[in-house]
């Protein structure tokens, strides 16, 4: 989990903790299901003064899995559990919880099982003369997202898994790596915000709640790219990055070229462990004579990994360099089986001492 992540995540004690969530205004929509969550119309302005107050619905809380810190929310009657609890609560913009700084309140919390994801819908009273350019913003769409503050209990999904944290959004035995909330204990505020958990929650349900600046006609459909936390993170991308087509492609260049060169690399390998193999065998045969054990060879030697074979290639070496000492034919100085054609001294053809042509039969 990214440390701007855990900011807005604290444990209290294990099993434990305070985050905050973020939802979506009416006529927003949710990463969780990819369109807009249908709200019924607020009539007559909640009854209140439309020159004073701005009324719109909300989305609070999802029944669905966060898609960036993996906190779940689908566990059967948690969620539905804690509709009382947003109610009345104190508007702000970006949770700056100051009693100096309220921008209007939350009322008639309802569970909406109508949508997809069912989740908790709320009435956002925004006091105009308070705040009239927050007010503006959020009836233009300027401002879509909100997001909660609320108190929790959890369970690890895998609660004897190592670096539990780390391995968040992972699908390991099965099952996602995530938090599973078993309780909503408190809700605390709920705020305007420029983006909640989902950082896609910027397209608007209906053509009669467009501004004409954002119609659909006058842009390209757009194309969101959804990742994991561990795809992310197997690109060397940050949880929540907004991955672009040009980012990816980019990556995807990147990790063509490291492949190709690790193709390279194994060829060669390969080939080496083939020939250290074969000379481990003819080692082998050569030190054993007639005790050879063609078993052995086939299910030991011609199996083995390419440290096994080089220790086996010098024991066998030693085993013939005892048994068949080779010699210079011409001279009869023994020589070393790893090369019948020993290095003139210092490596130098014209230093004095040894010669190739010394070692030549005559």
């Amino acid at each position: 989990m990214a440390a701007e992540e855990r900011k807005q995540f604290e444990v209290l004690k294990e099993g434990f903790a305070k985050a905050t969530f973020g939802g979506a205004l009416s006529g927003c929509s949710t990463l969780a299901v990819g369109g807009p969550i249908k709200f019924a119309a607020v009539e007559d302005n909640g009854g209140l003064n439309p020159e004073e107050f701005y009324v719109t619905q909300a989305r609070l809380l999802s029944m669905a899995v966060t898609p960036y810190r993996m906190f779940d929310f689908t566990k059967e009657g948690v969620l539905k559990a804690a509709v009382k609890l947003f109610e009345g609560l104190t508007l702000y913009a970006n949770h700056r919880a100051d009693v100096n700084d309220w921008k209007g309140l939350v009322q008639e919390c309802v569970w909406d099982d109508k949508n997809d994801p069912p989740g908790i819908n709320g009435m956002l009273v925004i006091d105009k003369t308070v705040d009239p350019k927050l007010a503006r913003g959020v009836e233009i769409k300027a401002l879509r997202s909100v997001s909660v503050t609320i108190w929790f209990k959890y369970e690890r999904s895998h609660p004897n898994l190592d670096y539990f944290w780390d391995r968040l959004g992972e699908v390991v035995d099965g099952q996602l790596v995530r938090f599973i909330v078993t309780e909503i204990t408190n809700a605390g505020e709920v705020s305007i915000v420029w983006e909640g958990e989902d950082p896609h929650a910027k397209t608007f349900s209906a053509p009669g709640n467009k501004p004409g600046a954002h119609s659909a006609s006058n842009h390209e459909e757009e194309k969101e790219m959804k990742l994991t936390v561990a795809t992310l993170a197997a690109l060397g991308l940050a949880a929540g990055t907004e991955v672009t087509e040009e980012m990816l492609e980019q990556k995807i260049v990147g990790l063509t070229k490291q492949v190709d060169q690790l193709k390279v690399d194994a060829a060669v390998g390969v080939a080496t462990l083939k020939e250290t193999r074969e000379r481990a065998v003819t080692l082998y045969k050569a030190s054993k004579g007639e005790k050879v054990v063609e078993s052995f060879v086939t299910n030991v030697l011609e199996k083995a990994d390419l440290e096994t074979c080089r220790a086996y290639c010098l024991e066998y070496e030693g085993e013939v360099e005892k048994n068949v000492p080779l010699a210079c034919p011409k001279c009869g100085e023994k020589l070393a089986r790893r090369s019948s054609v020993p290095e003139p001294v210092g490596g130098n053809l014209n230093a004095p001492g040894k010669r190739i042509d010394d070692f030549k039969s005559a």
